[in-house]
């Protein structure tokens, strides 16, 4: 569905910077470039031991400033990033992940895989330690750069690039998907360190589907068939044959057990039991366009939205020939409906009639209310974050700010707001009591938070995947 606002698909961004100073230690040693006799002294270098944290480690390594860049030890910076150092006629040359730089001291060009890129700064020799422009160097070796709003730098050489959405596993691991012309890549990414492997390539699969233990993950291809992944070991076992249309995939509570919309119109609510492979449907009522489905933590009740199509109009006074038609949409917004499980009873509660969108919608894990965020068509209204309770009343959680986007995990919803001019807010709101907590500022750049209890915060920033560790936004992902 598609929002009246670009700003709820695409709304925010991390304040991240790139500059080349980080924490310096007090510790400083002086240290003059040696001089021929009878030639002017040249000015003594401030060397220091400055902190960052490279690959996930706190590195300390030798720098200095001069026209304001900082310049790096060379041997240092290498160690640490396991760039491999080889002495090269006139010169020194690092390799990593394919890439492959060449400097030679007193040069402000370096070689960068066989092209010669500018420096500010030559590259310099002080007291036998060559150093080099840092952020040039860590650019030209692939790595990422970035410093967080603490002011602590982050150098990571291998990250994972482009990622378009995550979801969390664990507390340390998310599963972090890439889509290309070719299909779409899932890896596994450990939050911490950023290491990354490939989980699964394939073309036509659903989005994976964590279980509540985290340890495995569930898919469907093209025609339907079910795969059920390892997330240990990375591989998949087909769960089901069945060739029927699964557009979504739900885990039941106790993890033996998926659900799903049954058919091209998802019109049946099925259940793949997966040690014997048996298909069931559990509500069968001939009403189709059912999506968003959920079920709640003791298996017996599924909240689902139905959206009806639009109505083609034509003008009978006009030749057929002609194809002067128009859609229809009214009353085809999203409705909220629940089902109990009942053998005697096949029918759902209809809980809205209202003709706002809903979008982001979750129940709570007891089934007593499905929230939503409501978006209106009428310019200048804000989106807000509603409840609706299996009685059907109807009450406002959050209304302060326009909502862009809302998750819920751990009983608490998570919403990404708009902020004061180019910052978002992002708030924890309690639905029990509507109490709402600012927890952070984040630019305007940011398309995304995921949230999953006990795991940190993440945000993703055209396509960077940045995660709150004790306070500060490390980046996972380039």
């Amino acid at each position: 569905m598609l929002l009246k606002k670009a700003s709820i698909v695409s709304v925010l961004a991390l304040a991240v910077g790139v500059s080349a100073v980080s924490a310096v230690s007090a510790a400083t040693v002086t240290k003059a470039s040696a001089t021929k006799v009878g030639a002017t002294k040249a000015s003594p270098v401030q060397v220091t031991n400055s902190t960052y944290i490279v690959n996930g480690v706190s590195a300390n390594i030798s720098t200095f400033i001069e026209k304001g860049r900082t310049l790096v030890s060379v041997r240092g910076i290498s160690t640490y990033l396991g760039a491999a150092l080889q002495a090269v006629k006139g010169g020194v040359q690092a390799t990593l992940n394919g890439h492959t730089v060449e400097l030679k001291t007193n040069s402000n060009l370096i070689k960068v895989d066989g092209v010669e890129q500018q420096l500010t700064v030559p590259v310099k020799s002080v007291n036998g330690t060559t150093y080099v422009e840092l952020k040039a160097y860590i650019q030209a070796l692939g790595a990422q750069f970035a410093k967080d709003a603490s002011g602590a730098t982050w150098i990571d050489a291998n990250l994972l690039a482009d990622i378009d959405h995550i979801q969390w596993i664990d507390s340390t691991s998310f599963i972090g998907s890439v889509e290309n012309e070719t299909g779409r890549f899932d890896y596994l990414v450990n939050a911490q360190t950023g290491k990354y492997k490939e989980l699964l390539n394939a073309a036509d699969a659903s989005e994976l589907v964590v279980s509540p233990n985290a340890m495995k993950a569930a898919y469907s291809n093209a025609i339907g068939e079910v795969f059920i992944i390892d997330l240990s070991t990375g591989a998949s076992t087909k769960a089901s044959a069945d060739s029927s249309i699964k557009p979504e995939l739900v885990w039941s509570p106790d993890g033996t057990a998926l659900y799903f919309l049954q058919g091209d119109k998802g019109s049946v609510i099925a259940k793949l039991e997966l040690a014997s492979g048996t298909i069931s449907k559990i509500l069968e009522d001939k009403v189709d366009y059912k999506a968003n489905l959920e079920v709640s933590a003791d298996g017996k009740t599924f909240t689902y939205t139905v959206t009806k199509p639009g109505a083609v109009v034509a003008d009978s006074s006009k030749p057929v020939e002609n194809d002067d038609v128009t859609i229809d949409t009214k009353g085809t917004e999203p409705q909220i409906y629940m089902y109990t499980v009942d053998p005697s009873n096949n029918k759902a509660v209809q809980l809205t009639t209202s003709s706002d969108d809903k979008v982001f919608i979750h129940a709570s894990a007891d089934a007593s209310a499905v929230s939503y965020v409501s978006v209106s068509d009428e310019e200048g209204v804000k989106s807000t974050l509603i409840t609706v309770s299996k009685n059907k009343a109807v009450n406002s959680l959050f209304i302060e700010k326009d909502v862009y986007q809302a998750t819920l995990s751990g009983g608490k919803w998570y919403l990404l707001t708009e902020g004061n001019g180019t910052n978002q807010f992002i708030y924890e709101v309690d639905p029990a009591t509507g109490a709402a907590k600012q927890l952070y500022t984040v630019s305007e750049n940011v398309s995304e938070i995921v949230v999953k209890a006990g795991a940190p915060i993440a945000v993703i920033n055209n396509g960077h995947v940045y995660v709150n560790i004790n306070g500060h936004w490390k980046p996972t992902t380039k």
